[in-house]
């Protein structure tokens, strides 16, 4: 008996990936060795920016593995800064976090989703299962590219 999974398995799991065989590119995943360049000479981030729309572009930073509580402001500023149009931090700190409107709406907008580094653990089960994790892919279904730094890079496949 084959274990292959099914376009239409997928389709009944609600796989974005199933969706996306009409023709709609995936976004890209940018994983990103810990401790990027965030001042100076941070080529890796502006194309990351580059690749979401630059000054057209809305990323959306998902600090959740940091316990830093400035993580998610700090990578507005490197982004603002690299010349992206709009920019906001989810600060997504419990599971229920994860099931908030707002958070969601700001996911189906971004052109861009970042994943800042920390503790892996606290990505996979803070966000693991939940909607902002569905929102994510489906985000990346439609074109919108995922880049995470160090634990965030770890996460993205998922």
């Amino acid at each position: 008996m084959s274990t292959k999974t099914t376009d239409v398995q997928l389709e009944e799991r609600g796989s974005p990936a199933a969706r996306t065989r009409d023709g709609t590119r995936h976004g890209f995943i940018v994983p990103i060795g810990g401790a990027e360049e965030k001042i100076g000479d941070s080529r890796i981030l502006t194309r990351f920016v580059e690749l979401c729309g630059g000054e057209h572009a809305y990323i959306v930073v998902i600090p959740t593995a940091s316990e830093l509580d400035d993580t998610g402001t700090r990578y507005e500023d490197v982004f603002s800064r690299l010349g992206v149009g709009r920019v906001q931090a989810l600060p997504s700190k419990t599971r229920e976090d994860c099931e908030r409107e707002d958070f969601l709406a700001a996911l189906a907008d971004a052109d861009g989703i970042f994943l800042t580094g920390g503790n892996q653990l606290r990505l996979s089960t803070i966000l693991g299962g939940t909607l902002v994790a569905r929102a994510m892919r489906d985000a990346s279904a439609r074109g919108a590219h995922i880049g995470g730094t160090s634990a965030g890079a770890g996460f993205m496949s998922e």
